[in-house]
């Protein structure tokens, strides 16, 4: 897909995953070994009663999701690929082993780059909610998408 076609406002849901307690705790000791994602009895006395996500965790299950999204569509159908980075990212409940969220995006915004004219930037709001609609995580990212080449047929 060219920037070109890409519509604003299209929500589209990229999967959706379900948290376990072994997963929580494997992430936790990897990447973010706070005793509330390792340690289930630490965890029970900690503010969150219990063990939780991280939120570093519940991010990269969107990556992954958008990832096999992006395949899923087929080589012609999604060229972009490299971001910039992100912005407002936010964890707004914590996810505790059960859970399953649902992950979606919705570009939001298509940026012109003078800079570099062979591509353009879009960027796009990025959610988990649980099976109630509840917002657990948020964040907006920013990818550049090739623009369709001069002279090429719409």
């Amino acid at each position: 897909m060219w920037f070109e076609e890409i519509e604003l406002g299209v929500k589209r849901t990229i999967g959706s995953h379900k948290f376990t307690q072994d997963e929580i705790i494997a992430f936790g000791k990897k990447y973010d070994p706070q005793p509330f994602h390792v340690d289930p009895v630490a965890a029970k006395r900690s503010s969150y009663g219990g063990i939780i996500a991280s939120g570093w965790h519940t991010v990269a299950i969107w990556m992954r999701l958008m990832i096999e999204f992006q395949k899923s569509l087929g080589p012609e159908a999604w060229r972009g690929g490299v971001s910039p980075g992100f912005e407002d990212l936010r964890w707004i409940k914590p996810v505790r082993p059960g859970m399953t969220l649902t992950y979606s995006t919705e570009t939001i915004e298509k940026i012109d780059l003078k800079s570099r004219p062979e591509l353009g930037l879009i960027k796009s709001r990025n959610e988990a909610r649980d099976a109630h609609g509840m917002l657990y995580m948020s964040f907006v990212g920013k990818g550049f998408i090739p623009r369709k080449p001069a002279g090429e047929a719409s």
